[in-house]
């Protein structure tokens, strides 16, 4: 069972958030409002895992589409990476030209995006994928992406929830129910779906992805 976060880790949380570090952050120029320890965990799981697709909700900037798609350039990965988001007004060029990304404009939740991200991402597909949620961090839109993309998923894929540290896990207590939440709903509605990795989540002491990092089961 993973532990709560220890004071070290709430206070730099805290202090990461607070002082607005993560919004100046950038991956080859293009901005990344990432958790470096986090990415850098993904780089270890895409290879642990043997991943070869990244499905992410969230592309803002693309500075996280552009880093996992140059990973999987360099690494001679035969997939790609999807990401979703409702705007890309401040997408970076980088992003919008990189042979490994595939760009969805419009709602994660959406019958219409599922059935682009199921053209683009392959059923029968041979090796595994990285879904990543990261898009509006409200608990019911979370809960809404688990319902429609966990079935995408297969054994051998993996899933994170990033920001289940608003609502008080320990920053922004005025969020109201966001990610966490979402989660715990989604575990308590669907037992046995997931499968907590928590050792991988540990590994650095510290995620923006507090009890968001999932294996997925038979």
């Amino acid at each position: 069972m993973l532990q709560p976060m220890d004071k070290v880790s709430t206070d730099y949380l805290r202090w990461y958030y607070d002082t607005s570090v993560w919004k100046r952050q950038s991956y080859r120029g293009v901005r990344t409002l990432k958790l470096p320890l986090d990415m850098w965990n993904y780089q270890e799981i895409i290879f642990e895992h043997d991943l070869h697709w990244v499905l992410e909700t969230g592309t803002l900037h693309g500075g996280s589409a552009l880093f996992f798609a140059d990973l999987l350039r360099a690494s001679g990965r035969d997939g790609c990476v999807v990401s979703v988001d409702v705007s890309h007004h401040v997408l970076h060029p980088l992003v919008s030209s990189h042979p490994k990304i595939r760009l969805l404009l419009g709602d994660s939740t959406a019958p219409e995006t599922i059935a682009a991200i199921r053209q683009l991402i392959p059923s029968d597909r041979l090796r595994g994928l990285l879904l990543i949620l990261d898009s509006d961090h409200a608990a019911s839109h979370v809960l809404g992406e688990l319902n429609v993309l966990v079935p995408l998923l297969r054994q051998g894929d993996y899933l994170v929830v990033e920001d289940t540290i608003v609502n008080g896990h320990p920053v922004r207590p005025d969020f109201g129910p966001g990610p966490l939440e979402a989660v715990d709903t989604y575990l308590r509605q669907n037992p046995g779906c997931l499968i907590p990795d928590d050792a991988r989540e540990a590994k650095f002491g510290c995620t923006c992805a507090y009890r968001g990092y999932y294996r997925i089961g038979a």
